[in-house]
């Protein structure tokens, strides 16, 4: 799924978990989301969040533009990706795809280390899909919203 900031592109990947779990789907990974307390992940195989944002003084931190994320968050999203792959997740939503992962930081591991055959939904800002398909893809790619 591909869109600018603000443009739904979590609420469309929450939605497709929750298809695709009714239709006997597996479903793991992770969503970012934010609110006015800040960012957080979500994990989709249990259900349990943690704070990307604020990052507490003296605590490790990613730095992408403006913001300072909890370097903690990123280790843990990873790790409830991998926990669901090895669970027996046979489909793996990330959100999202960005700077951070196309220069090899953020859940760039997490990506690597999805098992070829897995499908795989990946969430990835407008203007960031060719690099983020060149980086990550294992397969054929579709995106939604279709591109011309």
């Amino acid at each position: 799924m591909h869109g600018p900031v603000g443009s739904g592109k979590s609420t469309r990947a929450s939605d497709l978990a929750r298809a695709a779990a009714l239709s006997e789907h597996s479903v793991g990974g992770v969503l970012a989301l934010k609110s006015p307390a800040g960012r957080r992940y979500h994990d989709l195989w249990t259900g349990e969040e943690v704070a990307k944002e604020p990052a507490i003084d003296g605590e490790p931190v990613i730095e992408v533009g403006r913001f300072r994320f909890r370097a903690a968050a990123f280790a843990w999203a990873g790790q409830r990706i991998a926990t669901a792959v090895a669970a027996g997740a046979d489909l793996v939503i990330i959100d999202e795809v960005g700077p951070l992962e196309l220069r090899g930081d953020g859940l760039a591991a997490a990506l690597d280390a999805l098992p070829p055959g897995l499908a795989r939904v990946l969430l990835v800002r407008t203007g960031l899909e060719d690099a983020a398909a060149a980086r990550f893809a294992v397969g054929p790619v579709a995106f939604d919203p279709p591109r011309d």
